[in-house]
């Protein structure tokens, strides 16, 4: 038996399954949707709403079972839980029906998809709503995934707003980074961006337990991090700064097998369609409200934010520049790296926090 097949074994004898009473007759399409992250606080809402919405509109004809690791704390362990980009390699192949994963593991089907972590490039939440709601979400969800005989279906955070907290330093210049160990994901755009302002990138992925350790025995000087993952893994205990809020954003994206979504009834395609955005919706003023709260907690316990002001932000621009030219837009594609730029803000909707949406 291949390390997949047992992580998937174990995966589902210690799944997290989201409840609701079993339909009186035996659904005519069954879901499994595995959840290729590590924080449910995030998602757990929006999956319970998903299953429910789906199984309630099509009358039982759909049953959805939810997957997930028991612990999302497996530290070096998460080559074991349903982290991986073998998600998404399964449900290309249809031995499983749903996916859900992070962008910067996606990118391997669609390097588009690592635009999230290019470095200011989105303005705000207000924006990012513009750019998952709009034409440029629309795009980023079909021809890369149908490629792969899959269908994108929503975006959400399962992370949100990231910044780059730091042990002992400032940063507030580009040159402030220079020489500093980041702990990253691990992508070409992570490592374009930090290399070319002098610092070196550290491939983390999300083993997100192992960050205080490495940061104590001198192996990362600052992370790519959001608030809420910030206050999960105590690392008040070894960071003192927070900067660059917004600089990045932590992205996941949920997808389905295009034969097994295009042999369903056009009535039920467009249900899961639509249950999928409205989960997504969820879950993105969820991990806004999440990070506001860690901010607070943190804050509190002494570790100090840094903001930029308009002439140190105008510097970050000008330093990355070769950064995006070099790089970045030939990994993204220049138009759209354009595009989204261009990209307005979203109108309110009312699961977005107003006073939130603009940080």
């Amino acid at each position: 038996m291949n390390k997949l097949a047992r992580a998937s074994l174990a995966v589902l004898s210690v799944g997290l399954f989201f409840g609701f009473s079993s339909p009186a007759h035996a659904a005519k399409y069954q879901i499994h949707w595995y959840l290729g992250h590590q924080n449910l606080d995030y998602f757990e809402q929006a999956a319970a709403d998903f299953k429910k919405n789906v199984e309630t509109a099509s009358h039982g004809d759909i049953a959805v079972q939810i997957v997930t690791a028991a612990s999302d704390r497996a530290g070096d362990g998460a080559a074991q839980s349903p982290t991986t980009p073998e998600i998404a390699t399964k449900v290309e192949k249809g031995e499983i029906e749903m996916g859900h994963s992070f962008t910067d593991v996606m990118g391997a089907v669609d390097p588009r998809l690592y635009a999230f972590e290019a470095p200011f490039l989105m303005r705000d939440y207000r924006h990012m709503e513009g750019v998952f709601e709009g034409p440029v979400g629309a795009d980023l969800l079909d021809a890369g995934f149908r490629a792969h005989n899959m269908v994108g279906l929503s975006f959400t955070y399962s992370g949100g707003s990231s910044g780059v907290a730091s042990v002992s330093r400032e940063i507030r210049k580009p040159e402030d980074l220079k020489g500093l160990k980041v702990g990253v994901y691990g992508d070409a755009v992570n490592e374009a961006w930090l290399k070319s302002l002098g610092a070196t990138p550290v491939a983390i992925g999300h083993r997100l337990p192992d960050i205080l350790k490495m940061a104590q025995n001198g192996s990362l000087d600052a992370v790519v991090i959001t608030w809420r993952n910030f206050e999960r893994e105590s690392l008040v205990q070894g960071f003192k700064y927070y900067a660059l809020p917004g600089s990045t954003y932590l992205v996941s994206v949920t997808y389905i097998n295009k034969k097994f979504f295009e042999s369903m009834p056009a009535e039920y395609q467009t249900l899961i369609k639509t249950a999928s955005l409205e989960a997504g919706r969820t879950e993105r003023a969820r991990t806004i409200d999440l990070n506001e709260s860690a901010k607070r907690e943190m804050l509190g316990k002494g570790v100090r934010p840094l903001y930029l002001s308009e002439q140190n932000r105008r510097s970050f621009a000008a330093a990355l520049k070769p950064a995006y030219e070099n790089a970045i837009e030939k990994i993204l594609g220049k138009d759209l790296v354009e595009k989204i730029r261009k990209t307005g803000d979203a109108p309110n909707h009312p699961l977005m926090p107003s006073d939130f949406a603009g940080r």
